[in-house]
C-alpha cells in the first residue's frame, strides 16, 4: 500500500444497509435473525449441563467483562437490529440473570460496531466501567465513537467523538489493557 492505509467512504462499493436489508444479491437470500443461547457447563466434567434460548430481541456479536469472574457473568453486551440481521443499528445490554434488556438505537442508516466493555481502573463489580461502540452513518460516510457509563447505560451516551469521514467501516472490536 505504499506505506499508507485509508478508507474512501465516498467511493466505497459496499453498502452495509443495502446488503443487510436485501441479503446477498448473488442468491437473493436474507439471513435469519440471530438468537442468543446461554450454556451452563460443568467445570469438572466440561459437559454442557443446560442450554437455554434467552428470550431477547435478536442479538449478535456478544461481549462481556471477561476480567471479572472466572465463569459466571451477569451482563452481556451485543448488537442488534429490529429487522433481525446485519447491519446492526442497536447496542443491547442484557442482564443474564433477569433477561431484562436495555437497547440504545442509533437510528436509521446508522451501523454500530460490536460494543466494547472497558473496565474502570480498580472496578468494584463487573459492571463498573464503560461501553464503547463506533457508529457509522451510511449516508454521510462519517463515523463517531460513542461512550456510555455501563451502570447507567439506560440514560444514554455520556460522550460522542467524531472520527470524520476517513475512518474505516468496522464491525468487530475489542479492548485490551496494557
Amino acid at each position: 500500500f505504499g506505506g499508507e492505509m485509508g478508507f474512501d467512504g465516498e467511493n466505497q462499493q459496499f453498502s452495509p444497509i443495502e446488503w443487510g436489508s436485501t441479503g446477498l444479491a448473488s442468491n437473493g437470500a436474507q439471513s435469519p435473525p440471530p438468537r442468543l443461547d446461554q450454556f451452563t457447563i460443568d467445570t469438572e466434567t466440561f459437559r454442557v449441563k443446560r442450554k437455554e434460548r434467552v428470550p431477547v430481541i435478536p442479538v449478535d456479536m456478544p461481549i462481556f467483562n471477561g476480567d471479572t469472574k472466572p465463569c459466571k457473568y451477569s451482563y452481556f453486551l451485543g448488537a442488534s437490529r429490529p429487522e433481525g440481521w446485519f447491519p446492526f443499528r442497536q447496542i443491547v445490554k442484557l442482564n443474564l440473570n433477569t433477561h431484562e434488556s436495555i437497547v440504545y438505537d442509533a437510528g436509521d442508516d446508522q451501523v454500530v460496531s460490536e460494543p466494547m466493555f472497558v473496565p474502570r481502573q480498580n472496578p468494584t463489580d463487573e459492571d463498573d466501567g464503560f461501553v464503547m461502540s463506533f457508529v457509522h452513518d451510511a449516508l454521510s460516510k462519517n463515523a463517531k465513537l460513542v461512550v456510555w457509563e455501563s451502570r447507567s447505560f439506560q440514560e444514554g451516551p455520556i460522550a460522542e467523538c467524531s472520527m470524520g469521514e476517513l475512518f474505516p467501516w468496522t464491525v468487530h472490536g475489542s479492548f485490551c489493557q496494557d
